[in-house]
């Protein structure tokens, strides 16, 4: 992490830990996620828990602080979440470098984003993978505002990954996809396991395109903590995920379903 974005989480860090337990109890009382956390600190040890089996947990305790953060005025709930959402946060300030824009700038430029991102949350949205459509919102305000100083020398450093983002949140919203074409997938991934295709390609497709998740959000769910290795598993697994989708279309010409096809020639 910089040193300025450091320093700035940590300031909230503190600011977070600092703050009045009456406004904890009162949100608990409001927010059943809450209800077996004594303070914030306790809630932000639960969102730092990255492993497999705490995902739901993670996502209910995301979904009660944006909640509190957008029916309040206190500015607790917008902080504690971005101490929660830092390491998202160190990535995407990572993955950028800018011409005109110095480092302290790129910074509050993520930093202000992330916020957007959380302003423009609506209480009607769907509650399932919070996490990801905020991390999701604040890439595509980061992207939106260094396109404006592309004139100025800024740059995004992986434009094919903003690329392969852009896809999948197309696929994410497209509104056609039956729930007998994602059975029909299903079942071509039962088809291709039996084929003796890796399953941990078949996986990665059945997370990204059955499930809908990002490929990142995979990642930070079951990659490992070290961000260095992240990013390696990253790539890897985006390789993986290409040769997986060559050999499904391949299954689908030898015996095509025409739901299934679209759905395989459509991924990323």
């Amino acid at each position: 992490m910089s040193s300025a974005l450091r320093t700035t989480i940590e300031r909230m860090r503190r600011d977070v830990l600092a703050s009045s337990s009456r406004l904890f109890e009162e949100a608990r009382a409001r927010q059943a996620a809450f209800a077996v956390h004594e303070d914030v600190a306790s809630v932000l040890r639960a969102l730092a828990d990255d492993k497999d089996d705490t995902y739901p947990e993670r996502e209910a305790l995301t979904r009660a602080l944006v909640t509190e953060h957008l029916g309040t005025s206190h500015s607790l709930w917008g902080s504690a979440l971005l101490v929660a959402y830092s390491p998202m946060l160190t990535r995407l300030r990572n993955r950028l470098v800018g011409g005109s824009l110095q480092g302290d700038e790129l910074e509050q430029v993520v930093i202000t984003s992330f916020l957007t991102a959380l302003r423009d949350m609506s209480s009607h949205e769907r509650t399932d993978r919070i996490a990801m459509r905020l991390r999701q919102r604040t890439e595509r305000s980061v992207f939106a505002y260094l396109r404006k100083e592309r004139g100025e020398g800024a740059a995004v450093v992986d434009d094919e990954e903003l690329a392969l983002t852009c896809l999948e949140l197309q696929s994410d919203r497209q509104s056609d996809t039956s729930e007998r074409e994602l059975f029909d997938l299903s079942l071509l991934l039962e088809r291709a396991a039996r084929e003796g295709l890796p399953p941990a390609g078949l996986d990665v497709v059945a997370a990204t395109v059955l499930k809908r998740e990002q490929l990142r959000e995979y990642v930070e769910r079951v990659g490992p903590s070290d961000e260095t290795e992240r990013e390696r598993t990253y790539q890897r697994l985006k390789r993986q995920r290409s040769r997986t989708m060559k050999r499904l279309r391949e299954l689908l010409e030898l015996s095509p379903t025409p739901r299934t096809e679209r759905l395989v020639s459509e991924a990323p």
